[in-house]
Formats: structure tokens, sequence, C-alpha cells
């Protein structure tokens, strides 16, 4: 750590007045608008260097000790209004050019300059010395041309607006050149290392470095080990890979190329809109501003739609805007997107409205086309299967125990027995042996600290009560409960302690959940508690149908395809591919026995096939819920593994669930007189029939 430096060493920065006038009232900055400001400082800096590769390096953690105190001593010795406490900060390395003493007194000369290099990849918003004011804190290390510098930067006394002092200006000779910029975060705690992998690896104001093959970028996360950030891009589809390319008129001076993609697989919408892999990014220069589908957001035509906006014209109006004296800014400076009061981006978005507005409505008349409308009395038997499937549902989400936090078993080679070992085809004492095994497994641990549901559904100004549950052993009654929401969740806490442990021996602490209105369908938002050194993550998935369960209807397709079935959780649909080689072979089965083709659909084996295959289908789903619950934090390295886990939590749901949901089938149709069946062989011979396998 160097010697205290005086007050005489502390260098006070300047303010153009045009950042007032473009940045007032706008003091908070997050993750999203910290990270695209450092990777795009760094990929700036290479460029400048004139090398032809380079490497960035983005790592979150905990903060130097020795550096802290430090910086606590120092600011203490200056008596400034700087941070003097953080948990946390994020760190960007680069080989580029790097800094020396001169060029930190240029770049941090002023508030409100414009970029230094020509064809920046940023968006012409909030600098870093932003980013640093907004924190409270900050510190550049670099080598250039043999000397090292290490500068603090930090609030200023008086009405001075900054100050940063160069506490370390010395020889470096054989060093090459680059530079480390770090930014100390305020926050109470990091978010996952999931979703910190996909911050980077999906911002949309990234995504010209990612794609850059001469651009390198690694992160660092605290509880892992360094790896190479890929932007994950979706796969297309073989069919109709392109469904647009070509320029559009936006003003009689000003074109766009739009370019319309289309999925194989739904695009998951994501927690934000700056990270979705979804939706058409606007381009301009080498820039990237927002990813958007202007007036036709959250459609479901939507859902499979990606590609991409380029308009140069956006780079030169924000030039000659930020030099002017009255601006007025295409992109805004929070790095939120464009700005949807100036006349050329209204002009943009009508024009993207144009395109897309025909090819949404396709996709819509598409997904509904083939689709059989099943009669009233088959709608109303539906009921009765969707009924029970949710109970099923219910208790996996809602109320799953110690199964739902737990590793479940290995796959079983055969059907759960029911009733006698005899009847079902085993004996007893195979039976008690296979209890015994299990009973000889060591338990698996249950986290200290756990919200009592899964997974909880909320439509968007919802409001609902989750409750979190915590081990008085682990973590002692009285210990301080802290709750951390994403973007578009409100949660009141009943208690800000944890309580003492009621009959069943832990302790409850209740809490009221809102959904805000704004929420985007489709969202997957998240819950993080913290108590005695624990934390507990509740995943939130904001859906658009208001039904009374997960599953609101089961739709058919008159249509092949590869998979038997697909579930939505956003509508709350699962639809059946009906023109699978198993029901067309029920169909003509059914045909034969003398049924007209209106009433296929009503025949006993028919309906038993879609109810299996809507609900394995299901089961499926929830089990991949369930499985990423327990494997937080942790990534599969073999997809075949994790396949292999997701069919093994998958069969267990479904010998949990199956025998309720079949016997509530059967009983609908013993009850309309579809079949008839002895009461004590109602199950079992069904059972044998659906989960032989």
């Amino acid at each position: 750590m160097p010697e205290l430096l005086s007050r005489e060493a502390v260098h006070v920065g300047a303010v153009r007045g045009r950042y007032f006038r473009e940045n007032f009232a706008k003091g908070g900055i997050d993750l999203v608008q910290i990270v695209p400001e450092l990777v795009t400082n760094a990929d700036a800096a290479i460029a400048a260097g004139g090398r032809g590769r380079g490497r960035i390096v983005v790592s979150f953690g905990a903060p130097d000790p020795d550096f802290l105190s430090g910086w606590r001593a120092q600011m203490r010795e200056l008596r400034v209004p700087a941070l003097t406490n953080w948990r946390f900060e994020v760190r960007c390395s680069d080989d580029g050019v790097g800094v020396d003493a001169r060029t930190v007194d240029r770049r941090l000369g002023a508030l409100g300059e414009l970029p230094e290099h020509g064809g920046q990849r940023g968006l012409f918003g909030r600098g870093l010395r932003d980013v640093w004011l907004a924190q409270g804190a900050g510190r550049i290390e670099g080598v250039r041309g043999s000397r090292a510098v290490e500068s603090w930067f930090f609030p200023a006394r008086g009405d001075d607006p900054y100050a940063y002092l160069h506490v370390r200006d010395e020889p470096a000779p054989g060093t090459p050149p680059g530079a480390r910029v770090t930014v100390p975060l305020a926050l109470e705690r990091l978010p996952s290392d999931g979703r910190l992998r996909t911050l980077v690896s999906q911002l949309v104001q990234l995504r010209p470095v990612l794609e850059d093959p001469d651009r390198e970028i690694w992160l660092e996360l605290p509880s892992g080990s360094p790896e190479v950030v890929r932007l994950p891009v979706p796969e297309p589809d073989p069919q109709r890979p392109v469904l647009f390319d070509d320029e559009a008129r936006v003003t009689p001076g000003v074109s766009a190329h739009v370019t319309v993609r289309r999925s194989a697989e739904p695009i998951p919408p994501g927690t934000a809109r700056a990270t979705r892999l979804g939706g058409l990014v606007v381009r301009s220069g080498r820039a990237a501003h927002e990813s958007t589908f202007a007036a036709l957001e959250g459609l479901p035509g939507t859902r499979h739609l990606y590609g991409e906006v380029r308009c140069d014209a956006l780079e030169q109006l924000q030039r000659a805007a930020l030099g002017r004296p009255r601006p007025q800014v295409v992109v805004k400076v929070d790095r939120s997107g464009l700005n949807d009061n100036h006349p050329v981006v209204q002009a943009l978005y009508a024009a993207i409205n144009r395109v897309l507005r025909p090819i949404i409505a396709d996709e819509e008349r598409r997904a509904g086309s083939h689709l059989v409308r099943a009669g009233g009395a088959l709608r109303a038997r539906d009921q009765v299967g969707l009924r029970a499937l949710n109970d099923a549902l219910k208790n996996v989400f809602d109320t799953p125990g110690r199964a739902g936090f737990t590793a479940g078993g290995p796959p079983s080679e055969r059907a759960p027995k029911v009733g006698n070992g005899d009847e079902a085809g085993g004996s007893r004492d195979e039976t008690r042996d296979e209890r015994d095994e299990v009973a000889r497994e060591p338990p698996s641990p249950v986290a200290p600290l756990r919200f009592k549901q899964a997974l909880v559904r909320l439509h968007p100004g919802e409001r609902r009560g989750v409750s979190l549950l915590v081990d008085p052993e682990r973590i002692p009654a009285g210990s301080r409960v802290q709750a951390i929401v994403d973007q578009g969740l409100n949660i009141h806490l009943w208690t800000d302690t944890v309580p003492e442990p009621v009959r069943s021996g832990w302790s409850r602490v209740d809490a009221n959940l809102r959904c805000r209105a704004t929420a985007d369908p489709g969202s997957r938002l998240s819950v993080l508690a913290e108590a005695g050194g624990y934390t507990a993550e509740l995943v939130v998935l904001v859906v658009r149908h208001r039904a009374s369960g997960w599953v609101r209807e089961i739709a058919r397709k008159d249509e092949d395809a590869e998979i038997e079935a697909h579930f939505d959780p956003e509508t709350g649909v699962v639809t059946v591919y009906e023109g699978r080689r198993e029901f067309k072979a029920l169909e003509r089965a059914a045909r034969r026995s003398g049924l007209p083709k209106a009433r296929v659909r009503e025949y006993l084996p028919y309906r038993m096939l879609e109810v299996e295959v809507a609900a394995n289908t299901v089961y499926a789903w929830a089990a991949e819920e369930v499985l990423a619950r327990r494997m937080a934090e942790e990534r599969p390295a073999d997809p075949a593994a994790y396949a292999a886990a997701v069919r093994r939590e998958a069969q267990t749901l479904r010998y949990r669930a199956h025998e309720k949901l079949m016997r509530a089938f059967l009983d609908e149709e013993v009850y309309q007189g579809r079949v008839r069946i002895e009461p004590e062989r109602r199950v079992r011979p069904a059972q044998r029939t659906l989960l032989g396998d």
C-alpha cells in the first residue's frame, strides 16, 4: 500500500454543461450499465493499440483487503464523501494500449466528453467517470510507455463534481501494456453465477464484441474458474431460417436493412430486455443499442423471431446531437435503448412494425393451423385430467416437501407395486428388500434456508403469499433476514428476523409477493433471501393465463412432429401432436370398431394415449424445473448425463402422480358409461399399460 498522500496531490475534474442536462436525476446505475461500459472501453483500448487480437477479462468478487484498508485510510485523510466499505466489485482487464498518468489526466479531465477513439462500440451514453461517480469510488491501473500508474477516483469535497489521485506513478520497464479498471459495487450481494453468466454472454450492447473473432472475453466468477464467454445463438429453423432480408424506408433520407430470422425452438424471453436473445437488435456503426419488436412486444407470434436492424444513420445523428448546445440525443444516456421521443426513432419503429406485422400474423396463423376443435363433451372430460394434473404439479412446486429439495433416487425397472406384492407381479420379500435398500441410503442434506415453494407462477398485477423456511439449528432465531427481488417484483416480509421454530422444528417467515403490472409475460424473475450467511432463491414465472393451475388447456394438432407434445407454461397450453403414427394407428382401430370420424377422439384407447402424452410432457418440464433448482450454480458438463437426470426425475414424478391422474380419468369414463371396469381392478390394468415402459 503506498504512502498516504496530502490534499495537494488531488486532481479535481471538470464537467461539460450538457452533462447536467442529460444526466440530471439519473444516478441509478446497475450491472446492465456497468458491464457494457467496461467491456466497450477495453475493446476500444485494444483497437487503439493496433493489435489484431485482444483479450478482455471480466471478474466479479470480493475486494483486495490491503487495497480496501488503504482506501479507507486515504479517504479519511482527505475527508471526502467517498464509498469506504463494499463487499463486491467488478474488474475488467485488457491487453490494449494501456494508460499512464498523462492518459489518466486526459481521460478523467471532464465529464460529458465524447469517446477518444472513433468507431467505438459503445453507446455514447455514460462514461467510465459516470459509473465511478454513481458508485462513489473507482480505481484504474495500467502500464503504457514503460510507466505504471494507479489512480483512485472519488467524489470531491465542496462544489467540485469529482476528484482523482495518482497513488502510484513509477517506471515499469519490460512490462507489457494494458489496463485494469475496478468498479466497487454498492450491492448487498452479487447475483447468482448463472445470472452473471447470462448477463455477460447475452447483453445486447456486447453483441458486436462477442461476435468479433479477434476478441476473446473471459469471465471469472466468485465460485468458479475462468471461462470463455460465448454468445448463445438460437438454432435456426431448418425449413424457414430467414423470413425477411431487405431494405426498409425510414424517412426520405434514412433507410435501414432489416433481417428477420426464425428459430427452431421458442426463444425464452429472459429476465430483462437488455439480455434477451429474441427480438431485432438495432445496430448502427459498430454499436448495438437495443433489442425490440417495436409496438408488437409480447405477442405470441414473436416467440420464434430474432434478427437485426442496421441503421448507420443513428450513429451520425447521435454524434451530431452531442456537439450541439441543445441536443436531442438518439440513444439514451442510461443505456436503456433508443430515445422514443426522437422523430427518427419513431419512424424507425414504424418501419419495423410494417415489416413485422404480416410476419407475426403468419406465425400466429401457422401456430393455430391444424388445430383440432374438440367437442363440448370432450372438453368437459378434459377438465378431469387437467384437475388431477394440476394437483400433481401443485404438490411438486407449491408443497414439494423434502423431495423438492433433495436429489431423487435411481430409476426403477418396473412400475411401483400397488396392493399385494403377488398381484403386482412380485413377491413381498422383494418389496421388503427394496425398502431396506432405500432405507440404508444416507439421507440427502436439506438447505438450512429455503422457500417452501419451488416455482411460483404469477400474472402481471397478482399478489401471492410465500413462505421462507429456516433451520433454527444452523440459523439461530433472531438472525436478520433480507430479501432482494428482480425488477418487476415487490416483496414484503412480515418479519425481518428469524422467529422461534414451530412444532415442525423449522422457523417460518411469511411474505407477500407481488408481480408488477408492467412485468413481461414469460419472464423468469428471482427472489433472493439471505440469513445467517445462507441464501435461498425463489423463481417466479410471469404467465399470461389466469387459470387455477399450471395447465389450462389440452390442445390437439393434426400434424406430425418429432416430439409427442409441447407444454408452454406461459400460456398454460399443452399441445398434443396427433398426426404421429401411434395416434393414426388408434384412429384406424376406432374407425374399424364403427366410430364415425367426428367421434374418433372419444375412443377410449385414443383418449388414454392423449392423456398419457400430455401428462408425460408436463412431467418432463416439471422435472427440468426441479432439477434446475437442485443444481443451482452448476452446469452439467455432460449433456447426456443431464438428460438422463431429467429422465430419472420425470420418471419419479410420473410414478407419484400417474396413479391419481389415471384413477380420475378412468372414474370419469366409467361415470360417463364409456367403459365397464370392475371396482377393484380400475387402476392396476391401466397402470400396467401406461407405466410398463
